[in-house]
């Protein structure tokens, strides 16, 4: 008798992410399991639960990888460039966890497992104000225009996840940067509502088309 196949945790995750993704929260530990080729008791042994395996799949309580990009800062590079990482990184995240989102509520996750252990805040509501308070001290340095940096965190929010959001409900693929510059679009019309006077056309005039004229003499 051969030995049991040995698989990675990070294997489980993603197969299991896959597998509730496509077939919603009932799907079976078996299903999951055979994805991998291990045994549906051997999955259950690895993590307790099929629910504790879903919320470990979809990162139930933890941080969203990229929140620490905004806990300090901004820099001192320029501005915009560092709200295209920004949004660069939560953009690649919410064309993962969007498709989630429906499953962990069918899963009915509560709010409590949201928060984890010792945490007053759930990951979404923290996310909000981390990005609230990364814009907040832009304001402070004199590099964003007055307002209300809630409301800015909020659009700028809405606007990341509203194409997945979109494309999900549809049924529709999310085009990729390479077929549609989508990312760069939306933050130069986003730093067109928010950057300080002095700097609100910076952005076209480094991205103007070229006159014919200029087109002679290059």
């Amino acid at each position: 008798m051969g030995r049991p196949r040995q698989v990675l945790d990070e294997d489980i995750l993603v197969a299991a992410r896959a597998c509730f993704i496509e077939h919603g929260a009932s799907v079976s530990t078996e299903t999951i399991a055979a994805r991998l080729g291990v045994s549906g008791p051997a999955l259950l042994k690895r993590f307790g639960s099929k629910r504790e395996l879903l919320k470990a799949a979809f990162g139930v309580a933890k941080e969203p990888p990229w929140l620490r990009l905004l806990e300090t800062g901004p820099d001192e590079r320029d501005l915009m460039a560092q709200i295209l990482e920004v949004a660069s990184a939560i953009d690649a995240f919410f064309r993962e966890m969007v498709p989630a989102f429906s499953v962990l509520r069918e899963a009915g996750i509560t709010p409590e497992e949201w928060r984890g252990e010792n945490k007053d805040v759930p990951p979404p509501a923290r996310t909000y104000e981390t990005v609230a308070g990364w814009f907040r001290r832009a304001q402070e340095q004199g590099r964003l225009r007055k307002g209300d940096p809630s409301a800015m965190a909020g659009m700028f929010l809405a606007g990341l996840q509203y194409r997945y959001f979109l494309a999900h409900i549809t049924n529709q693929p999310v085009p990729t940067e390479q077929e549609v510059p989508w990312m760069q679009n939306m933050v130069d019309i986003f730093w067109r509502g928010v950057a300080p006077e002095s700097e609100r056309g910076s952005s076209d005039k480094a991205r103007a088309p070229r006159g014919k004229g200029d087109a002679k003499r290059g």
